[in-house]
């Protein structure tokens, strides 16, 4: 079970609320919510100590299932995963005019990796050259890819975790990780399937 959030059609702090669930990208539903949730949300999500629920749908309908609805939380949680809320159901709005739509007061500090060049266009091709990620919402997230025998190609998430996504992340230069997604959260690759069964302790400075 891997969980994930984020904010869609507006920028990394404002947008329509998604938690990945069970493979599935799908909308949380806003019903009961109150704004101490939406400030939990926006602590969780980095984006600064303050949010609101946007009550103009500006960001869009959702087409995946629908996660999550009567989401409670109070001023001692710092992570939306410890707050009550009715059971996982694909189907829990009754419909999409329901899907959360929140605006933060925070914007996410910008991070912007080291420029190199990508294999096969480098002559040395490095450690850092040989690792790419597709298919995300920026130069930091998505599916994971490796340089190998001439051809990209993507990992197994089998024992796919933290541990090894904080060293991708570091030798992508992104920091830490946030989270470590599994059942082709960015989509499938198309290539050859290079590794599986990566293990590593989180501190390796390669993959």
């Amino acid at each position: 079970e891997f969980l994930a959030l984020r904010l869609m059609n507006g920028n990394d702090c404002a947008g329509r609320l998604e938690v990945f669930y069970n493979g599935t990208w799908g909308s949380i539903c806003s019903n009961h919510m109150s704004q101490l949730t939406a400030i939990t949300v926006c602590k969780h999500l980095n984006c600064g100590d303050g949010g609101e629920i946007e009550r103009d749908f500006k960001y869009g309908r959702g087409s995946g299932p629908t996660w999550l609805d009567h989401i409670e939380c109070t001023e001692q949680h710092s992570s939306l995963w410890h707050c009550q809320s009715d059971p996982w159901d694909p189907q829990s709005c009754d419909n999409r005019a329901e899907e959360t739509h929140i605006s933060c007061i925070g914007r996410k500090g910008t991070m912007t990796p080291a420029t190199f060049a990508e294999c096969p266009n480098s002559t040395g091709c490095s450690d850092r050259e040989k690792l790419r990620v597709v298919g995300g919402q920026d130069v930091c997230s998505g599916r994971v890819e490796i340089w190998n025998q001439g051809s990209w190609g993507t990992i197994c998430d089998d024992s796919w975790d933290v541990a090894d996504a904080n060293v991708v992340c570091r030798q992508l230069g992104c920091g830490s990780a946030v989270s470590a997604l599994s059942e082709a959260a960015f989509g499938e690759g198309t290539g050859p399937i290079w590794l599986e069964k990566v293990h590593c302790k989180g501190t390796e400075l390669s993959l």
